[in-house]
Parts: C-alpha cells; structure tokens; sequence
C-alpha cells in the first residue's frame, strides 16, 4: 500500500485536505469517491514510487523465476484450492504477501487487471520472471476458465526446470574443480619449478629429458598458441552472434546443432518435453486442437524445429492425422508415434503427450549425466597426464642430476 495526498471538494462545497493509503492512483480515487469526496488532485510519495519503479524494473531485469513460483503457488492456493477469483487473490498479496518482490509484482498485475488486461498479458510484462510456457499456459487457462489446473501445471514445470538446472551444475561441479586443479598444478610447475629445474640442470651440464621437453611444449602452447586459439574463437563466436541475428543464420545454424552429437539430441529432447508437455496441459485443459498446436508452437526455442512444428501444425489443420503429420515433418519417433496413434484411436492425446514429456525428459537427464561424467572423466585424465608428465620430469631431472654428480 502507498500513502496518496489528495485535496478533494466536499459535499458542503469545502476544500478538503487528507491523505490515505491505497494500491494505485486510481485505487486512491475510488476510496475517496466512497467518502463523499470529488477529487480535485492525487499524489503519491515521490520516495515509495521510486523504490516501486526500481523493484519492477529489477523483476524484468532478470532473477525472477524464484518470484513467479512464489506466486504461482499463492494463487494455487488461492484461487485453486479457495475458489477466489485471480483479481482478488492479487489484490489480497499486494495487501498481504509478506515478500516484498511478490507484493510488488501482485500489485502491478492487479493493476493491469482493473484496467482490463488478461492475466497472460500482464505478465508478460516480465519476460525474464515467466516464460513462453507460463504465459501460454496462463493464456489457454484463461480461455478455458481453468487457472487452478494450470496453476498446479506451471509449479510443477518450473519446479521441474530448476532441479534439472540444480542437477547441471552439481554435476558440472566435480570436472570444474578438477580443471581448476590441473590448471594450477600446470602453472604451478611451468612457472615456479620447471625454471629452478632448468637452471640447475644446465649449470651442471646435464641435458633435458623428454618429460622436460614435453613440459616447454606445454609451456609454449599456453603462453603463445592458447591465446591466439582464443581469439580466433571468440572471433568464430562473434560471427556466429551476428550471423543467428537473421532468420536464416539461425535457421541454418540450429539445424546444425541439431546434428552434433550429443549437443543436438539434448536440444531435441528439450524441445521436445516443452511442446509435450504444454499440449498435455492444454488438451486436458478443454483447449481444442488448433490452439493447442499454435500455443506449443510457441515453446519450441530451435527455429529449425519450430519451423518444422509450423509444418506440422498447418498439415494437421489441412486434415491430416497427427501421428502421421509428426512423423513426416521428423519431430518424433516411432515409439512416441504409436502413443499418439492410440491417442487418436481413443480420442484423448492428453496421456499419450504426458508420456512423451516423461520419457524425453528422462533422456534428457540421462544424457547430461552421460555428458557431465564424460567430461568430468575428461578433465580427471587430463590432471593425471599432466601430473605424471611433470612428476617424470622431476624424477628424471633428479636422477641425471645424481648422475652427473657421481665420479667417472
């Protein structure tokens, strides 16, 4: 709530001053019509609009996916399971929510709702707290007059991205640290022990060992090749920026990751599980055919296979099955096809969808961990090499140093 001074007219004719608490500006004028009073000017507090515009423009600035799950699952609880309508239940958090962002942000959308904006609209407002998925679901639930369902729907989406993001960087964790460690036993003995070792072995006329040689090769490629291979990729890096700016780089550039191992079947079952997972939501929800593929469409983040849901889509609408549509246009395979032909069969696609998210979700997981244990294994042969490169070094440095020394 914000404080707004007003100076209104009573109804004796006499000009009144006063200040009352109220949401908004116009929050403010409908209290003080309730008293009697014609508003002659309102003005809120310089201070508290400023902090307001500062935390709003913080929602949009990203950070926000905490937020919108804190919300989400207010107005599951309230409009969900109590029955009451998403204007109130807005009103009522920017009342009473006890966390400042979700107060804020409460009080914006109920603002755009008294002035006649969907919910789906409002927030999109802020494209950094809730995604393409949340909002389309929003819209379909909106349209269907189902927010409770897809309440619960979006909580468990964005429950399910974090732990997914949560597995990626656990995972990730181990191979970081590992890298870290071999990089600091590299400098620690390119540019501290190698010199001393080095020194001493020409001040006594011994010559250098392999491991000594393979340890200047490392040296040199650190110190001289390493940053020209870096440059040259973060020119490569930059072209490629500019070149997805047009439609046809990033069409052209998304398909071709679509075609790296690894990296394109993981892009693929993430696509994949958004556009399941939505048409699952939205077939359960009573939404029709047409829209639920034109709103699923919208999830799908490579362009390339977004371009071939397009396809797909304007097949479907021109008649054709969806399970041959899918197939045709490559965007699943045959195990998921026979799940949506007994979809079609039974007239419900809602399980058949559900089945499929699970399912690529599940290869999903199990390819990064596949990935991030490759690389973790990666980086621990890398430390070891290195290590025992080094550890040769010495070793043999020592022995022909003890060599030398010893009388012919």
């Amino acid at each position: 709530m914000r404080e707004f001074k007003y100076k209104a007219i009573g109804g004796d004719g006499a000009l009144t001053f006063g200040s009352i608490d109220a949401i908004d500006k116009r929050d403010a004028l409908r209290k003080i019509e309730k008293l009697g009073l014609k508003p002659v000017s309102v003005k809120g507090s310089e201070n508290e609009i400023s902090g307001e515009e500062q935390s709003y423009g913080s929602l949009k600035k990203g950070g926000g996916e905490r937020v919108a799950l804190k919300l989400i699952k207010k107005l599951q609880q309230l409009c969900g399971n109590g029955g009451m309508p998403v204007s109130a239940a807005l009103k009522a958090l920017s009342q009473r929510a006890l966390e400042k962002s979700v107060k804020n942000i409460s009080r914006e959308l109920y603002k755009d709702l008294t002035e006649g904006k969907t919910l789906a609209d409002s927030i999109a407002k802020y494209p950094d707290t809730f995604d393409s998925c949340t909002i389309h679901l929003v819209e379909a639930g909106e349209s269907t007059a189902n927010l409770g369902f897809v309440f619960q729907n979006i909580i468990e989406y964005i429950e399910a991205r974090r732990q997914l993001r949560k597995t990626i960087v656990s995972a990730l964790a181990y191979p970081i640290f590992l890298c870290t460690l071999a990089m600091g036993v590299v400098l620690l003995f390119l540019f501290f022990m190698l010199p001393r070792i080095k020194t001493m072995m020409s001040n006594l006329g011994a010559g250098e060992n392999t491991p000594i040689k393979m340890m200047n090769a490392i040296g040199d490629f650190i110190m001289i090749y390493a940053p020209i291979l870096a440059l040259i990729g973060g020119l490569l890096a930059l072209a490629l920026y500019f070149y997805r700016k047009t439609d046809s780089g990033k069409l052209k550039s998304d398909a071709v990751f679509l075609k790296i191992p690894l990296i394109g079947p993981m892009i693929f079952d993430s696509d994949v599980c958004r556009f399941s997972n939505l048409s699952s939501t939205l077939f359960d929800s009573g939404v029709n055919t047409t829209e639920t593929f034109r709103l699923a469409e919208k999830s799908i983040k490579n362009s390339d296979m977004r371009n071939r849901f397009q396809q797909f889509r304007t097949a479907v609408n021109d008649g054709a099955p969806i399970s041959a549509a899918l197939q045709r246009f490559k965007l699943l395979g045959d195990e998921d096809l026979d799940l949506i032909s007994v979809g079609e069969r039974t007239g419900s696609l809602v399980n058949g969808f559900s089945e499929i998210n699970k399912s690529h979700s599940d290869s999903l997981n199990r390819r990064i961990k596949i990935s991030t244990a490759a690389l973790g294994g990666l980086a621990l042969g890398m430390a070891f090499l290195l290590v025992l490169i080094f550890a040769m070094g010495i070793v043999l440095s020592i022995l022909g140093l003890s060599q030398s020394l010893i009388p012919q």
